[in-house]
């Protein structure tokens, strides 16, 4: 069964850095852990982690989720390019 095609990355920003400086090695761990699940299609609840650990989590999920929108976009693009091509 073939893979599926999906983003490969998000974006980390230099300004989430105090975000995550703030907070212990181990909660900045663990949010990160977080988000590569949630990355994965994971569910993340507040439930999962520590206060802090979410708080890690939070400052990265906005820009994994525009990952995913921008991938879903390009596919869509790209479809749309190609089916004009052909037509």
């Amino acid at each position: 069964m073939a893979k599926k095609k999906r983003a490969t990355w998000w974006k980390m920003l230099y300004f989430q850095r105090a975000t995550i400086e703030s907070i212990s090695n181990e909660d900045a761990g663990s949010g990160l852990k977080a988000a590569f699940r949630y990355f994965d299609g994971e569910e993340i609840t507040p439930d999962d982690l520590t206060p802090q650990a979410f708080t890690a989590f939070c400052v990265m999920k906005p820009y994994i989720d525009e990952s995913m929108r921008n991938y879903e976009d390009a596919v869509k693009n790209g479809r749309n390019g190609a089916a004009k091509r052909w037509e």
